[in-house]
C-alpha cells in the first residue's frame, strides 16, 4: 500500500514539472517578444525627425466644432471652468474646458503661459511694457506678465 501511495505521488510530482515547463515555455516566450517590442519602442523614439504636430486644432463648444489654424490663435484666457479662445479674426471661442487642457494641446507650437490666466502666441505680440508687466496683442489685448515668469518670457524673446 505504501509503494501504491510513493507511486501516485510520484506521478502528480512529474504531471506538475511538465505543466510547469510549459508555462515558463510560454513565459519565455512572451518576454521575447516584450523585448522585441521594447526595442521597435527605442528605435521609434530615437528617430532624428521629431514628430510634427498638426497645423489645425479641433475646438468643441456646447453647439459645434470648429477647426483652428494654431496660427490663428492670438491668445487663450481662462474664466474658472471655461477657456476664451481668441482668434486674429476678432473671433472668441468659449470652450468648457480648463485652460491646462489648452497648454497640453498647444504644446510644441509657439505659445506661451505667461500667467496661470493667460496663454499666448508670441507672434501676436506688439508692445511689451517691461515696467508695468503687461504685454498689448493684436487686437488692442493688454494682459499681465506674472512675476514669476517674466525672466522666463524675457528668455524666449531673445531667441
Amino acid at each position: 500500500m505504501i509503494v501504491l501511495k510513493e507511486n501516485n505521488e510520484t506521478i502528480f510530482l512529474q504531471k506538475k514539472i511538465v505543466e510547469l515547463e510549459k508555462l515558463l515555455a510560454q513565459t519565455k516566450k512572451k518576454l521575447k517578444l516584450e523585448a522585441e517590442h521594447n526595442r521597435q519602442l527605442k528605435a521609434i523614439l530615437k528617430e532624428e525627425h521629431p514628430v510634427r504636430k498638426s497645423k489645425i486644432i479641433t475646438i468643441k463648444s456646447a453647439t459645434k466644432i470648429e477647426f483652428v489654424n494654431v496660427d490663428d490663435i492670438i491668445c487663450c484666457d481662462a474664466d474658472e471652468v471655461y477657456t476664451h479662445v481668441r482668434l486674429n479674426d476678432n473671433r472668441k471661442i468659449t470652450v468648457a474646458k480648463p485652460l491646462s487642457t489648452f497648454e497640453t494641446l498647444l504644446e510644441g507650437h509657439d505659445f506661451f503661459r505667461i500667467s496661470k490666466s493667460h496663454i499666448i502666441n508670441p507672434n501676436y505680440m506688439i508692445i511689451l511694457y517691461k515696467d508695468r508687466n503687461q504685454i498689448l496683442l493684436q487686437g488692442n489685448i493688454v494682459l499681465d506678465i506674472a512675476r514669476r515668469r517674466k525672466v522666463e518670457f524675457l528668455k524666449i524673446l531673445k531667441h
